[in-house]
C-alpha cells in the first residue's frame, strides 16, 4: 500500500473489549493469523500460553477458546515471553527473555524450531525482547540486555546487528519494542532512554521521538510500538498508562487512556456469579474503563487499533477514522501553522 499525501483524521473511536481475568490474564502482545484469527499472548508466575481468538465474532465463550504453548522450558514452552509476531505462511514466532531464544509454530500450533542461547556474542541473546519481520521476510530482534537489534532468518542464521549500550541517538538502554514498516525503517522502542529511535534498514538513525515525562509526547518506560499504513505511529506508553499516536514524521497527534466496556465473556461470567454483581455496586466503575499498563499496540489490515491492557486482563479495540488525501487536497508545509477549534 502507497501511503497518503495526507490524511483527514475524522477520529479513533472504541470499538469493543476482549477478554477478561483468568481467560487473558496479563496479556502481552497480540498477533493476526492468515484466517482472521488473533493471537494474544499471555503471561505471569507460572503461566505462559498464546490464546487463539477468532476475529469474526471478535468474542468468544470461555469453553470455546483455544491455546498454544504452556509454561516450561521445553519445545513449544516459555517462561517470560515478551513478544509475538506472525510471517507470510501464518507461522508464529515468540521470543522468550527467560530462556534467550525463539520459539516457532505452525499456523495450527504444533512446535516447528527453536533458537537462540545466551550471550554476548553476535547471534547471541541476552533477554530477547521485541521481534518483527522485515519485507525481505528476515526477523529482527530487540537483543534486550546486549542493548542492541539484530537480524536472522526466520531459521535462526544471523545476518547482522547495530547498537550499543548508551545514551547517544543510535545506542540504546533496554531497548523492548520493535516495528518495521513497509519501507524497511525500524522502529525501537528504547525503554530506559523513554524514547522512539527510527533507523534505516542499515542501522542509521533517521528520527528520535520522545524524552522522559507524562506530557504530551513524553514517555514513562515505554513498550509495545505498531505503525500503521498510512505511517502513523502508536507507541504503548506503560508508565502513563496511555498509547500516545504520532504522525510518520514523529510529531504527537493524540493519546489513548482507555474506554472499555465489558467483554461479552466478562458480561455472561457477571451473569452468573451473584457476588461480583453485588461488589460492582460498591466500585468505582469509572476507573475500569483506563487502561493499566499497557504493553503493546498492533494494528490489523482493517485500521483496527488492538491494546494490550496488561494489567486489567483485557485487550481494548479501536477503530481508526481518516479519510486518505492526494495533493490536491492538501496544502504545501506552512511557514506559522495554527489551528483554533471553537
Amino acid at each position: 500500500m502507497t501511503r497518503p499525501h495526507g490524511l483527514l483524521r475524522a477520529g479513533y473511536p472504541y470499538l469493543k473489549t476482549l477478554g477478561m481475568r483468568r481467560i487473558t490474564n496479563f496479556p502481552t502482545d497480540i498477533a493476526f493469523g492468515k484466517d482472521d484469527t488473533a493471537y494474544i499472548l499471555c503471561r505471569t508466575e507460572g503461566v505462559a500460553l498464546i490464546r487463539i481468538w477468532p476475529l469474526e465474532d471478535m468474542e468468544e465463550q470461555t469453553d470455546q477458546l483455544q491455546q498454544i504453548g504452556s509454561y516450561g522450558s521445553g519445545d513449544g514452552q516459555f517462561i517470560w515471553p515478551v513478544q509475538l509476531v506472525t510471517n507470510a505462511e501464518g507461522d508464529i514466532f515468540v521470543s522468550d527473555e527467560a530462556t534467550h531464544r525463539i520459539t516457532r509454530f505452525s499456523s495450527g500450533g504444533e512446535f516447528v524450531a527453536k533458537w537462540g542461547r545466551e550471550g554476548e556474542a553476535e547471534g547471541e541473546f541476552h533477554g530477547p525482547t521485541g521481534i518483527a519481520f522485515d519485507p525481505d521476510g528476515n526477523m529482527v530482534v530487540v537483543d534486550s540486555k546486549n542493548h542492541r537489534i539484530q537480524t536472522y532468518t526466520p531459521e535462526g542464521t544471523y545476518l547482522g546487528g547495530f547498537g550499543s549500550p548508551g545514551s547517544e541517538p543510535g545506542q540504546f538502554d533496554l531497548p523492548w519494542g520493535v516495528h518495521v514498516d513497509e519501507l524497511g525503517d525500524i522502529y525501537v522502542v528504547d525503554w530506559g532512554n523513554n524514547r522512539v529511535q527510527v533507523f534505516s534498514r542499515d542501522g542509521e538513525v533517521k528520527n528520535v521521538i520522545g524524552e522522559k515525562g507524562d506530557g504530551e509526547g513524553e514517555f514513562d518506560r515505554p513498550t509495545g510500538i505498531a505503525v500503521d499504513a498510512h505511517g502513523d505511529i502508536y507507541v504503548a506508553d506503560w508508565g502513563n498508562n496511555r498509547v500516545q499516536m504520532f504522525n510518520a514524521e514523529g510529531h504527537y497527534i493524540w493519546s489513548f487512556r482507555g474506554n472499555a466496556t465489558l467483554s461479552r465473556v466478562a458480561r455472561t461470567y457477571m451473569l452468573t456469579n451473584a457476588v461480583p454483581n453485588r461488589l460492582r455496586e460498591t466500585g468505582r466503575l469509572e476507573q475500569e474503563q483506563y487502561l493499566r499498563r499497557p504493553r503493546s499496540v498492533r494494528i490489523d489490515d482493517e485500521f483496527r487499533l488492538f491494546i494490550a491492557d496488561y494489567e486489567s486482563y483485557r485487550i481494548q479495540v479501536y477503530q481508526k477514522d481518516a479519510i486518505e488525501l492526494d495533493e490536491t487536497q492538501y496544502a504545501a508545509p506552512l511557514r506559522n501553522p495554527t489551528l483554533e477549534v471553537t
